[in-house]
């Protein structure tokens, strides 16, 4: 007598083959035994195992042994090794996995150790290359993939209404910086980390004259291009903000996006001192969290290496009480981020086949999780974002 029933294409598990697969899927299936959340998992000999109330949200596709064990460990990291080796699938609504990850664990201390271990043994400064040269250097149509193709700009724009366009809530947030920091034809930008100069093209439409400082070839190549292409004389330079010198001032720092990178906010304020001119501001937006170094092992291991840190908004206000710098405005633009991950994720998933063909499959697959998990983060407000405006005394 069978023990499957059909539905559509797939034999669904019965009472008796449930037992099993649930047996196979270990403390998986008794953690999720009465699911809040909705979703399906197919084994890999097709059976689908439901859990939930209802309908499934998603469902959870198991290729082989490697994605029963990694599922059956609870382990989030081993989960993410497993997807991005592609013995997992996703399908559906891919918000909607991320609510599963309170339950699971994520203790990899050797990942961990590593990521503190590197700026003492070879210098913060080695450690920011790194970490900067393996997430950003790859080709830049590999972000341009996701990124709004008229406004390429790699941190969350402003957004008043979620129906809105990236590229208007974008130039939103472009409106914003301007305008706050005082910006006129004539005046002197540094930016740092310019990436693929979406905020020099528009600060260079309005006379602004645009120094840019970065430590990825890559970016360097591009902007150096695109100026060419523009007819603008940006001066884009390979040097770490902790140690350019320039032996002059601007009238305006931008650093968009940049402060997660640079978790020593002691050091990087009393850099600003030394740049601004009397009276100059700084835009300053960033991802947060409330503790410093707070990152899943996945994100460690296939996104940002090294000692990444989220902003921690007091600590940094705490740093920047002890400079002359004062902060003037201050935002959370959290829903703005979610919608600004959201849609980058879209952008990814619809240009999924050549992010595939030219980059392969597993920068594919770790890009598609961390734009995904990296919504629902914002969404589930486990994370938060910051726009600020800060002022040099003087002027």
């Amino acid at each position: 007598m069978s023990t499957q029933t059909e539905i559509g294409q797939f034999p669904v598990a019965t009472p008796a083959t449930s037992r099993f697969t649930r047996a196979v899927l270990g403390g998986f299936a008794r953690q999720f035994e009465n699911s809040p959340v909705s979703f399906g998992v197919t084994l890999p000999d097709g059976s689908v195992q439901p859990f939930g109330p209802g309908p499934a949200r998603f469902s959870i596709v198991l290729k082989n042994s490697n994605a029963l064990k990694a599922v059956a460990s609870m382990d989030e990291g081993r989960f993410g090794d497993a997807y991005v080796n592609g013995d997992i699938d996703l399908e559906g609504d891919m918000l909607s996995p991320f609510e599963l990850r309170g339950s699971m664990n994520d203790v990899h201390p050797i990942t961990t150790v590593w990521r503190f271990l590197q700026p003492l043994l070879f210098g913060q400064v080695h450690t920011n290359k790194q970490a900067i040269t393996a997430h950003y250097d790859i080709d830049p149509e590999f972000f341009l993939s996701f990124l709004d193709p008229a406004t390429p700009c790699y941190t969350q724009g402003v957004y008043l209404d979620p129906s809105e366009t990236l590229e208007a809530a974008t130039l939103r947030k472009f409106d914003y910086a301007f305008e706050r920091c005082g910006l006129k034809p004539g005046d002197e930008l540094l930016e740092i980390g310019p990436g693929w100069g979406a905020w020099f093209e528009y600060a260079s439409r309005r006379g602004v004259k645009c120094t840019g400082i970065t430590i990825s070839e890559v970016s360097k190549q591009y902007l150096d291009s695109r100026a060419r292409t523009l007819g603008y004389d940006w001066d884009i330079q390979i040097c770490d903000l902790l140690e350019y010198a320039p032996g002059r001032k601007f009238d305006c720092i931008a650093i968009m996006g940049v402060i997660e990178h640079l978790p020593d906010y002691l050091a990087v304020l009393t850099k600003f001192e030394k740049l601004i001119k009397p009276g100059g501001k700084i835009f300053l937006d960033g991802s947060a969290c409330i503790r410093k170094f707070e990152l899943s092992s996945f994100m460690v291991k296939y996104i940002y290496g090294g000692n990444h840190s989220f902003l921690v908004l007091h600590d940094f206000l705490d740093k920047l009480a002890r400079t002359k710098l004062e902060v003037t405005e201050i935002f959370n633009d959290r829903v703005s981020y979610f919608l600004t991950f959201q849609q980058w994720a879209k952008n990814f998933d619809a240009n999924r086949e050549f992010v595939v063909q030219k980059f392969g499959d597993f920068n594919y697959r770790r890009f598609r999780l961390y734009l995904w998990g990296a919504a629902y983060e914002f969404l589930s407000r486990s994370l938060d974002c910051y726009r600020m405006i800060i002022q040099a005394p003087g002027g």
